[in-house]
């Protein structure tokens, strides 16, 4: 016969920590390695299914008090009726009956017997239970001992403890997407969740999974992955919410092509800045997605040319489209012209340009628009990114919204 589920459910669970430092929230049987609640009902009833003991020469029984004479049964869990002959004595508080280890108390519980498949040397090891003055058990003769009861344990408040992270705590809305339900078997209820970063399992509790969240090296990493800031070399203070702020970062899409056709450089002369030159255009054409139409002639670029051949351009265009009547825009380009300096003689050159690869320098521009066409008003407010190269007299370049 078995032991009890009572004296069994202590010794059939361990304490389980996903991280050493844990509190101790769940246990694990010790049998079938599942992980429970560290609570003491659910152990019990864990035990009368667990896989892992059936057929085992331990497997627990459910308690079936057996009736004694005073009506009480026996409250260590023990079945009332012992393996041995049944010739009744009398007792303190009614029969008792004899046993192959001794005589039985009044409540027909032997006080020597060793429960059957429990090793002798497992309960020496047992810490003895503390015992505090209460009241007789029921039906015991004025003057005997009072009854042991072990003392209530009161449960710690776990404390909080300071985040090693920089960013702020996880939104709830991140806390939720982070875990999913954990169940040891299908049909268990869900009383843990388990990380998607590092697989740990953790209680039901919204903050214990928000502190764990900020300890939780993977989701540390893919949040610094998503604030770019917080990849600079130098970065703002702990604490600053300009450290931890996740702002939207900008696309770049193609948006349109230009092609204009210039006339020959007049070398204004050295400045205060550089060597001056000035290009005005002929025309040209542009297609992009919101319309196309022509380059009229008129342009113009105001050119500096330093000592190493880096151009600094301010160039303006005026766009007619195709529509009927036509609208007019204004374009306005700054930017520079970098790269080696033997690279930029030949691009600079008219004569050279056409055979210098565009990827061996630097071609950028920033652009932007104004016009007073209603239908295309939307353009004053947008901004673009050019890249461009030279070809002999002409210069194409693709402009790319910033969105």
């Amino acid at each position: 016969m078995g032991r009890t589920v009572d004296q069994e459910v202590h010794a059939a669970f361990v304490e389980f920590r996903a991280k050493e430092d844990d509190k101790c929230l769940s246990v694990q049987c010790i049998y079938c390695q599942q992980i429970r609640a560290k609570n003491t009902s659910r152990q019990k009833q864990h035990l009368l299914e667990c896989p892992g003991l059936r057929g085992h020469p331990n497997a627990p029984q459910p308690s079936q008090p057996a009736q004694a004479s005073n009506g009480i049964g026996p409250t260590n869990g023990y079945p009332g009726t012992p393996n041995g002959p049944t010739t009744a004595a009398p007792g303190p508080t009614g029969p008792s009956i004899p046993t192959p280890n001794g005589t039985l108390m009044g409540n027909g519980v032997n006080p020597h017997a060793t429960p059957i498949g429990t090793p002798l040397a497992s309960l020496q090891s047992r810490p003895p239970p503390m015992t505090t003055p209460g009241p007789p058990a029921v039906g015991a003769p004025p003057g005997s001992a009072p009854s042991s009861v072990p003392p209530p344990r009161p449960t710690p408040k776990p404390k909080a403890k300071p985040s090693s992270s920089s960013l702020p705590a996880p939104p709830l809305d991140d806390v939720h997407a982070a875990f999913v339900e954990f169940r040891a078997k299908e049909e268990d209820k869900c009383l843990s969740v388990q990380c998607i970063y590092c697989q740990q399992v953790r209680a039901k509790n919204t903050s214990r999974q928000r502190q764990h969240l900020l300890e939780c090296p993977t989701y540390l990493s893919v949040m610094k992955d998503s604030i770019p800031a917080n990849n600079l070399l130098h970065t703002f203070p702990e604490g600053d919410v300009a450290r931890s702020l996740q702002i939207p970062a900008p696309t770049l899409e193609l948006d349109f092509r230009m092609s204009i056709k210039m006339n020959p450089k007049v070398p204004v002369g050295q400045s205060i800045w550089g060597h001056r030159e000035w290009v005005s255009f002929i025309g040209g054409q542009w297609a992009g997605r919101w319309g196309k139409g022509i380059v009229l002639p008129g342009g113009q670029d105001t050119q500096i040319v330093t000592k190493d051949q880096t151009t600094k351009l301010s160039a303006s265009y005026l766009l007619q489209t195709v529509e009927d009547p036509p609208a007019f825009i204004v374009v306005k380009a700054e930017g520079w012209l970098t790269g080696a300096k033997d690279v930029l003689e030949k691009v600079n050159d008219q004569t050279t340009a056409d055979g210098i690869n565009p990827s061996s320098y630097k071609y950028r521009l920033n652009l932007s628009m104004e016009t007073g066409d209603e239908r295309f008003t939307f353009l004053n407010s947008l901004m673009w990114i050019g890249s461009g190269c030279r070809r002999g007299h002409e210069v194409i370049f693709d402009a790319f919204r910033v969105n």
